[in-house]
Formats: structure tokens, C-alpha cells, sequence
């Protein structure tokens, strides 16, 4: 590969040799998606920004964001990643990981935009639901002969970020699951769960300035995203970026430690709530939001205002709960 500089100089834009970069942009990395498409990723070293140019077989320039590019389509870009991202799709995503054998290095700033153009395309389907619109007793979805239900989506939605490993009970079976991995991209912190039981996973994402706030819950196999963000839509594409671009993710999540309640720490349990009513989890408002328009037109997830429903006093169900959940817990631990 030759030196950044020297290929730089080999880059046109409107017929014209590009010579120098504006302020403090540098190329950073090439990456050749196939024979005749060729992306440029630049940084700004004093902002941080990235971007990417696309270039065809002559290395002429053909735009900055893949919905947009002269010259060249979107379906041709997308060729050589679809099969990358349908592997992780079904692999990484929503079950156990495989390593993608032929997959190219990609930086993230890339590879996330290319999700994202891929998810418009192919996860159309994609369910995203306020919680001000779950009805008490609603089977939201189902994963096997397994359903999610209102009642354990309220529950895990009271999820919040503590010093301890983060622990939840799986919505599906209620066994106690460890965060597997986490990772930050576009602000976010997203946590990744994995029941065993139905080979599925399951995600809980914060913005990382408001990690006292309910999380966005992504369950893929069960094709739903639940959340009162506007931007929640685009969880899937962030992750399967993020994936793209750390092939190591497959060694972390396999060598993970499970749940252990001897390390968790039988005091820490009052944070997993077991059997609790629907009504004794608070959750917020929906937002006034009228729309939300995500990086394409084509996906775009309709945003309606239904006040919070009221919430009454629940001290004496969380001490049962607690309760019984110290059961259950001890209960782990006298079967290791």
C-alpha cells in the first residue's frame, strides 16, 4: 500500500488533482471495497471529526456519504459488505458469534455508515415501540415458545448502570444474565446479553450523559426495539458497525464469564426484580416528538405523545420481590 500522501496525490475531484486538504484533515485510512470502489477515510485532528470519500476505479471522487454518490450507486457499494453483515446479522447480533473469514479491516466511522445504509435496506421490518404505548398484560413478541411480555419489559427497563457487573434477568426465561460486552460508539454505552437457553441475544443502550435514564432494550430475534429515544432506530446499525469493525468481539464474547452469584454478591441483588407488577415499575413519559427521521427517508419510526400512566406505591411489592429473588439467587448458588 502506498504512503498517504503519495495516494492522495493520485485522488481527483472534478477532474481536478487533489493537492492538499483543508485546516487539519489527514488521510487516515484506504480501504478497498472491491476492484473498482475504493473509500478514503479522513480525520480532523483538532475536532475529531472523521469522513470518507468514495472513489471509483479512476480514484475519482464521488461523493461523502454513501446515499449520495455520483457515479456510483448504493447497491454497488453495499455488494461486497452485504454478505459481511448478513454473517453478523445472524451470528453476532442475535445469537452465538462467528469470525467472518473474509471480511476487510474497516474503521468504524465507515463501517457504521455502511450498516446503516445496509439496515435501511434490510431490516425494514424492524418494530420500534414507546413504552407509553405497552398495554398491561401484551405479548410484545416471541422468541421460540418463549414470549416477551409487557411485564418483563418494564421490568428490565428499570435497568440502570452501577459500580457492580451488570446483571439482568433474561425477559425471556428470568434467569440471571452477565454483560457479555460493552462498548461506547456515537455516544452511546451498549451492553450485550445472551440467553443461552434460546441462543439470543438482547441489548440495553444509555446515552452516556444520561446513564440515570430507562435504556433503549433491542432484542433482535424478536425484531423490536423499545424505547422513548428518537434516534433508537438506528441501535442495530451501531452495533453491527461496531462488530464490523472489531472482529475481536468474537474471542470477548465467547471467553465472557457467566453469571456467578457468588462474585455478584447475594447484597447487590435488590437491583433484579422478579414477579413485580407491571404497575410498580415507573416509566417515563412519551416524548412530544411528532417524528423521528433516521439517516434515511425510507426508515423513519412514527412517534406518538400518550401520557405517563400513574404509579402507585410499590414499597411492600419490591421487599417481596426482593425477597423472593434472594431465593432464587441462593438457589444458584447452592446447585454450583
Amino acid at each position: 500500500m502506498m504512503p498517504m500522501d503519495a495516494f492522495l496525490r493520485t485522488v481527483t475531484i472534478d477532474g481536478e488533482a487533489v493537492s492538499s486538504l483543508y485546516d487539519q484533515w489527514t488521510p487516515q485510512e484506504i480501504v478497498p471495497l472491491a476492484d473498482d470502489i475504493t473509500c478514503l477515510v479522513l480525520a480532523d485532528a483538532f475536532s475529531g471529526r472523521k469522513a470518507v470519500w468514495y472513489l471509483d476505479e479512476s480514484r475519482a471522487y464521488c461523493g461523502s456519504h454513501i446515499e449520495v454518490v455520483q457515479r456510483l450507486q448504493p447497491h454497488d457499494i453495499l455488494s461486497t459488505v452485504s454478505p459481511w453483515f448478513d454473517s453478523l446479522v445472524r451470528h453476532s447480533l442475535a445469537a452465538a458469534p462467528q469470525p467472518l473469514h473474509d471480511a476487510r479491516a474497516v474503521p468504524l466511522f465507515l463501517a457504521t455508515q455502511l450498516a446503516a445504509a445496509w439496515s435501511v435496506r434490510m431490516l425494514g421490518d424492524l418494530r420500534q415501540i414507546q413504552t407509553a404505548l405497552l398495554e398491561k398484560g401484551q405479548s410484545i413478541a416471541q422468541v421460540g415458545e418463549k414470549a416477551l411480555s409487557t411485564r418483563q419489559v418494564r421490568r428490565i427497563m428499570g435497568t440502570r448502570i452501577g459500580p457492580e457487573s451488570l446483571v439482568v434477568l433474561s425477559p425471556f426465561t428470568e434467569k440471571p444474565l452477565r454483560s457479555q460486552i460493552s462498548f461506547v460508539v456515537d455516544h452511546q454505552l451498549i451492553h450485550r446479553f445472551h440467553d443461552a437457553e434460546l441462543d439470543c441475544s438482547f441489548y440495553l443502550a444509555w446515552w452516556e450523559k444520561q446513564l440515570d435514564k430507562p435504556p433503549s432494550f433491542y432484542c433482535p430475534k424478536a425484531n423490536v426495539i423499545i424505547s422513548d429515544e428518537t434516534m433508537a432506530g438506528m441501535l442495530p446499525s451501531l452495533i453491527l458497525g461496531w462488530y464490523l469493525s472489531h472482529p475481536e468481539h468474537v474471542d470477548i464474547i465467547a471467553s465472557a464469564p457467566g453469571f456467578e452469584a457468588r462474585d455478584y454478591g447475594l447484597g447487590s441483588a435488590s437491583s433484579l426484580r422478579i414477579d413485580t407488577p407491571e404497575a410498580a415499575v415507573p416509566l417515563p413519559a412519551a416524548p412530544n416528538a411528532s417524528s423521528a427521521d433516521m439517516i434515511s427517508e425510507s426508515w423513519a419510526f412514527l412517534q406518538h405523545h400518550h401520557p405517563a400512566a400513574e404509579t402507585p406505591s410499590a414499597d411492600k411489592k419490591d421487599e417481596k420481590s426482593s425477597a423472593r429473588l434472594l431465593g432464587r439467587l441462593r438457589s444458584f448458588v447452592k446447585k454450583k
